[in-house]
């Protein structure tokens, strides 16, 4: 038998045969404060998530002005109306950075943000919708990035996790009876609401991984996300997932 040569690069899948890897994703979150009795995202912003429909999200400010910050630049990745990957480089006011600064091409999707820049944010950085009214993105003071367990599969692509995993950050007081880390995707081409994937509860004195094998095939414009549900008490959750990116 004859043993056929996969260029390095390209990953096996049993389904497609052999695809070529566009790229790997690497998502990591915090939510510092989940609240007991409730479910939440692994975000910066340590509340519900809202994923909109449409693409709301057209802004960016930051809370408070800082003077150092002023005419900073901050990337911005996401998706744009048709779920097509975009990356935008953002200059904040010069002047104050509390002044909305309006984006080239409207998000409906934002994964990440980074401050370009050597200075520290000293308060939050958001990306939002024209009235400020909701947040989609935040960059937390001393961050300097995001931190958020939430992606979505560009148009025309298919993402292959190979792990997830999440871990409690002690904090006293905050000893909870239970919290289950869910894996939740949602499959948005076909306006499926979200469906849960995995769960594994979190240990008040520790963490865990799941390695996937084989690796579970998210789709285009899947939303996929982690949430953390403490019982009793509040919790602060690290939690995040690897995706290897292939060609539809």
């Amino acid at each position: 038998m004859s043993l056929q040569k996969v260029p390095v690069g390209t990953l096996l899948l049993p389904a497609s045969g052999v695809s070529s890897i566009v790229k790997s994703i690497n998502k990591f979150g915090l939510n510092e404060s989940v609240a007991s009795g409730g479910t939440e995202e692994i975000w910066d912003g340590s509340a519900v998530y809202s994923f909109p429909s449409t693409a709301l999200m057209t802004s960016i400010s930051q809370t408070t002005d800082q003077v150092a910050m002023r005419g900073a630049t901050i990337e911005v990745q996401g998706l744009d109306a048709n779920f097509a990957e975009v990356t935008q480089d953002l200059v904040l006011d010069a002047s104050d950075t509390t002044t909305v600064v309006t984006l080239g091409t409207a998000l409906i999707r934002c994964f990440r943000m980074k401050v370009q820049a050597d200075v520290v944010s000293d308060s939050t950085i958001r990306v939002h919708n024209a009235g400020e009214t909701q947040d989609y993105a935040i960059i937390g003071a001393g961050n300097n990035q995001t931190l958020m367990a939430i992606y979505t599969v560009p148009a025309d692509k298919n993402a292959y996790m190979t792990n997830y995993w999440a871990h409690h950050n002690p904090v006293t007081g905050q000893d909870f009876t239970s919290n289950p880390i869910k894996l939740w995707a949602a499959d948005r081409a076909n306006l499926y609401a979200k469906q849960l994937k995995h769960v594994v509860g979190l240990p008040v004195d520790g963490n865990f991984q799941h390695l996937f094998n084989p690796y579970p095939k998210f789709t285009e414009k899947t939303d996929i996300f982690l949430t953390s549900s403490p019982v009793l008490k509040d919790a602060s959750v690290s939690a995040g997932f690897d995706l290897l990116i292939v060609d539809a």
